[in-house]
């Protein structure tokens, strides 16, 4: 089974606990989708919960690089109006 159907098959709170619990983890490391879906707040949750900093993989160019190949042109022109992008 390919990863990315594992993905698709747990739910992502499951991941993020089995992952902080593991004993490894010394941060939590989400995809940009995974990262945009979590509002900020729980990611604070998170964080205070598992006392481990939820982060992007790739870092915040990684997730802005998604955030803006997943948009459609006219919401790009207006997040870069606003100066998200």
């Amino acid at each position: 089974m390919a990863i990315g159907q594992i993905h698709l098959l747990t739910p992502l709170m499951d991941r993020i606990d089995r992952w902080a619990t593991s004993g490894k983890a010394t941060k939590i490391l989400l995809h940009p989708e995974d990262f945009d879906r979590i509002s900020d707040s729980r990611r604070e949750k998170l964080e205070a919960k598992y006392k481990l900093p939820v982060v992007c993989v790739g870092g915040e160019k990684a997730y802005i690089d998604w955030k803006h190949r997943t948009k459609s042109e006219e919401q790009r022109e207006e997040m870069m109006q606003k100066g998200e992008l």
